[in-house]
């Protein structure tokens, strides 16, 4: 099951969010529940405040008038680096269970827990062990990790932070040629993975590798007599108490870890974080939640879905741990609905894509029943009927364990009707926010009593926010838009051997610029409107965003993935569209059973339909003439990871798809006209 909830149509892998600030009417018994609950002293019609008329420098109004760059060290203060974050969990929590290990049987007693002490005392074993044995050299030496979530995972980290070796994260995406090139790249002097098949194609070529000092794997494996390869067991069988080295004097300045990038224009960069970035980061999450008072039973048990090689879940992970919460690892993504079954998780970090595919199941079965439909309608918009939301959607508490408190959801955009069923069913605050790598996931968050849908809230408490024109779009700042900037103690260090781009990235003043651009609304909130480095330009000298184009396009029930891309010397934008299997086959009249998908894309009618379906979005969000879809090609094999369309986070990778598709991108302009120009003047 969890396959599925993990798949994703292409509507979760654009990276904008787009679209009016959207409330429900159901709104006012919850709204009423969670601000008696989790009221954080917000105004929400005034969420944050301009600092500086002049350059429009923005700040969360609680923090107008204090000093980002300090303030997040009053929270936890003998933390001063990555190193020290286990300790004080060992402290908040007594020592109490800090890692679960989930066992066979599915019974209350199923999990095993580590303690505080022991992790910390496993961190510090490998970390001696990389010191002493490995002889690598803190500050300097980098250890390259590839590996689904599991404790281990955490064991390597925090023993990397602790003796100061630079952590390299890898996604379990790559492929040999990626992960090579990334060794190469970072220099790495020790690669552990999770288990000897994740490697075994470019095994030989890793033995002859002479900068890799050790390869050590995770599972407990005969290692065939290769003196370069190891078990993790090994290490703790060789390591004692006594030997256990004494932590070296860490600078807070000093890299911690290198995070990729996703890739989305060409191969990933390779991202600086230090330990300041992650702890200020860190530390400002805790200062925004637990001011909405979600502490105590809200943050008993975390169970981590997302890959850790993402900043999202590291960044949240390194709070839970400060504030000594029991976490559990969901190392088999196929079992995340037994997973939580068994954790009961109180607090959940997830992204839009798992929340989509729950929502479109719930949804496909209430479409067989003309009373489900009222009785969910009846539950999500009566301001009545928070007794018939319990009643109704309580299978739905129940796939997340049944004891969940609190929701975070990030790192791509979540339309504003799945937000509010969730918000309804689970009668939970979902927070929502922004950030990207470069800023250690910071950037903005949306307040826990905030019921609006469309906005990313407002700026966490380590950054300021400002907009800068984007002259060839037309977005002013003065008019509150514009490419958003972001500057505080969470923005990064630089790429890797990339002063060009780093310089590109970060300017004099210390401004982080993203590439996407944004709305103050009237309240203070951010809403994401644009991207700007995603842009082409078409024949009457007009820019084209096609990332919030496709935004739109994607709420066609037609289709599952859609890529808009035009040429210079045509007037209109084309697309190439995936259409939705499931739904083609039960509402496309002229299918027969026994034709293939493949055959189905082929079939003329069905592109009429699909197409008129987008013109017909185009005409309702009042799109131009030229943002108007003109023609489609409907392709029947899915953006992937496995083909290359996909970046690891699921964003389009439109350097590939554009050359992959350029001929059939030229040959949707070199048609009659005639069709298309019928559909545009109904």
């Amino acid at each position: 099951m969890l396959r599925s909830l993990l798949k994703s149509r292409a509507a979760y892998t654009i990276s904008i969010v787009r679209g009016v600030t959207v409330t429900y009417t159901n709104t006012r018994t919850y709204l009423t529940r969670i601000q008696q609950i989790h009221h954080d002293g917000t105004d929400l019609e005034q969420q944050s405040v301009e600092i500086n008329p002049i350059e429009h420098i923005r700040r969360c109004t609680f923090y107008k008038d204090l000093d980002i760059w300090t303030l997040y060290k009053t929270i936890c203060p003998n933390v001063r680096t990555l190193g020290d974050v286990l300790y004080e969990g060992c402290d908040a929590s007594n020592n109490g269970p800090c890692v679960g290990i989930i066992q066979s049987t599915n019974s209350p007693d199923s999990i095993e827990w580590l303690s505080y002490s022991m992790v910390i005392e496993q961190s510090r074993m490998i970390g001696s062990y990389l010191w002493t044995l490995a002889k690598l050299t803190p500050i300097q030496s980098k250890v390259a990790i590839i590996s689904s979530n599991r404790p281990e995972y955490l064991f390597v980290e925090q023993a990397c932070y602790m003796y100061g070796f630079i952590l390299v994260n890898f996604y379990t995406s790559y492929d040999s040629a990626t992960i090579m090139n990334l060794l190469h790249r970072t220099k790495a002097e020790i690669l552990v993975v999770d288990n000897i098949e994740r490697i075994q194609s470019i095994q030989d070529d890793l033995l002859k590798n002479d900068h890799i000092k050790e390869i050590i794997i995770m599972d407990d494996i005969i290692c065939d007599g290769h003196n370069k390869i190891r078990n993790m067991s090994s290490i703790f069988k060789t390591m004692k108490t006594n030997d256990i080295r004494e932590r070296p004097i860490i600078n807070p300045e000093n890299i911690a870890t290198f995070i990729m990038t996703s890739g989305t224009t060409g191969e990933p960069k390779i991202v600086m974080l230090s330990h300041e970035n992650l702890l200020a980061a860190s530390k400002g999450n805790i200062l925004r939640i637990e001011r909405a008072k979600l502490k105590g039973s809200v943050t008993i048990r975390h169970c981590s879905i997302l890959p850790l090689a993402h900043i999202f879940e590291r960044f949240i992970l390194l709070g839970v741990f400060l504030r000594g919460t029991q976490v559990v690892f969901c190392s088999v993504p196929e079992k995340l609905v037994e997973y939580f079954s068994i954790v009961k998780p109180t607090q959940l970090t997830v992204v839009p894509r798992i929340l989509n595919k729950i929502y479109d199941t719930v949804m496909i079965e209430v479409s067989k029943s003309k009373i489900k439909q009222y009785l969910i309608q009846q539950a999500l918009d009566s301001e009545e009927s928070w007794w018939l939301s319990r009643l109704i959607f309580r299978k739905v508490k129940q796939l997340f364990g049944g004891e969940l408190k609190a929701m975070f959801t990030g790192a791509a955009p979540i339309t504003p009707d799945v937000l509010h069923f969730f918000r309804i069913a689970l009668d939970i605050p979902i927070m929502t926010g922004y950030g990207q790598t470069e800023s250690t996931a910071c950037g903005t968050s949306t307040h826990a009593p905030d019921m609006s849908c469309g906005t990313v809230g407002s700026p966490v408490a380590t950054v300021e926010i400002k907009l800068i024109d984007v002259p060839d779009m037309n977005y002013r700042s003065e008019m509150n838009q514009g490419e958003i900037c972001i500057r505080g103690p969470t923005v990064f260090k630089g790429y890797y051997n990339d002063e060009e781009k780093t310089r590109e990235a970060i300017d004099q003043e210390g401004w982080l610029h993203t590439g996407d651009v944004g709305e103050w609304i009237s309240n203070g909130a951010l809403r994401i409107i644009d991207r700007a480095k995603y842009i082409f330009k078409l024949s009457q000298g007009t820019y084209i965003a096609p990332e919030r184009l496709e935004d739109i396009y994607i709420r066609s029930q037609w289709i599952a993935q859609i890529f808009v891309d035009g040429i210079s010397t045509e007037a209109t934008v084309v697309a190439i569209v995936i259409p939705d299997e499931q739904y083609v086959r039960k509402n496309f009249l002229s299918t027969q059973t026994t034709m293939t998908f493949l055959e189905l894309c082929k079939e003329k009618k069905l592109k009429q339909i699909i197409l008129s379906d987008l013109i017909r979005l185009a005409k309702e969000n009042k799109l131009k003439y030229f943002e108007t879809i003109s023609n489609i090609y409907l392709h029947s094999e899915p953006f992937s990871l496995k083909n290359g369309l996909l970046t690891m986070t699921l964003k389009t990778r439109r350097m590939n798809a554009r050359k992959q598709f350029q001929t059939i991108i030229q040959s949707l302009y070199n048609v009659d006209r005639t069709t298309t120009n019928n559909l545009l003047s109904k």
